[in-house]
């Protein structure tokens, strides 16, 4: 009996399995781009509404979710009105009242009147102008030098340390978003962020199913690149709408931008609070660079397999 030989690989399903392995490694590496996006937006908009520079004045949503979430001091404490103190910088004029002269003086003062006025005429190149009731002197406040001292001396160092914060604020009013922007901004990047990684996972599976069938080798990267990104994905759903009170996601609604009142209580709450919006998002960012690595790795050993690189 014959035996068989070995059937060669076959060249024509191996250019096949690597044209498809790299459509999916550019779609992978395109919704990579996007989650990265999206999560730096999203953190973006977490520090910048912390610092105070999201508007939240006539709000509704805002002010209904923060008399839910935290008392009222805290409510007004969250953000510092910038017109707390508003530093004018068109010049004003500071009136000076003069008492008014006795009924006897008002002969002398026609007088004087008279002489002015009959030295203005035989002089007109020489104005004279006399002292009225109330003179108007033209003073202007600089609005870069000004500090809340100057204005009010007698001000208290914690209404003076207010007055900084706000003057600070006003101050960085440039780079202030509005509260309807940022609450369409961060749902936008959550719809982006969610979808996107279910597609990076199943593009994931598809280039693992390639490699197996192809045999294009990195079995080893392209498996772990896949079951991390599962990981990726479950730390990224927003848990705490599925399953509230249960657990949480990297994610958060623009809801939360009202903030913690329990941050402010104590030590605890404040590491919860930055651990809730802050270290998840490092996990996902840290799971999504390893997963492109690793896939990367993927790609490499292919190539090193087919003899393209070395």
């Amino acid at each position: 009996m014959e035996n068989n030989p070995a059937r060669p690989q076959n060249m024509i399903d191996t250019t096949d399995a690597l044209e498809a392995a790299s459509t999916c490694q550019s779609m992978k590496n395109f919704l990579f781009v996007l989650i990265l996006l999206g999560l730096m937006v999203c953190q973006i908009i977490f520090w910048m509404n912390h610092f105070g520079l999201v508007d939240k004045n006539g709000c509704s949503a805002c002010q209904n979710a923060c008399q839910k979430t935290c008392p009222q001091k805290e409510c007004s404490k969250s953000q510092p009105q910038a017109a707390a103190v508003r530093l004018i910088s068109a010049p004003i004029f500071l009136a000076a009242e003069v008492e008014s002269a006795p009924a006897e003086a008002e002969p002398i003062e026609q007088a004087v009147n008279d002489l002015v006025e009959s030295a203005n005429q035989t002089q007109p190149d020489k104005e004279i102008l006399l002292e009225k009731d109330t003179d108007r002197i033209p003073a202007e406040i600089p609005t870069e030098d000004a500090t809340p001292e100057m204005l009010n001396p007698e001000a208290s160092p914690e209404e003076a340390e207010e007055a900084e914060q706000a003057v600070a604020i006003d101050k960085m009013a440039l780079f202030r978003i509005s509260c309807r922007f940022a609450t369409i901004a961060v749902t936008i990047c959550n719809y982006i962020i969610l979808t996107t990684a279910m597609l990076y996972s199943l593009s994931l599976l598809i280039c693992l199913k390639i490699s197996l069938t192809g045999r294009l080798g990195g079995i080893n990267h392209i498996a772990r690149a896949f079951f991390i990104s599962l990981f990726l994905l479950v730390v990224l759903i927003p848990w705490q709408t599925v399953l509230p009170g249960v657990l949480v996601g990297a994610l958060w609604q623009p809801s939360a931008m009202c903030g913690w009142a329990k941050a402010e209580t104590s030590m605890f709450w404040k590491i919860l609070f930055y651990g809730r919006f802050c270290g998840l998002w490092f996990v996902a960012i840290w799971l999504l660079l390893w997963v492109q690595t690793r896939s990367a790795k993927w790609a490499r050993a292919t190539l090193r397999r087919l003899g393209v690189v070395r």
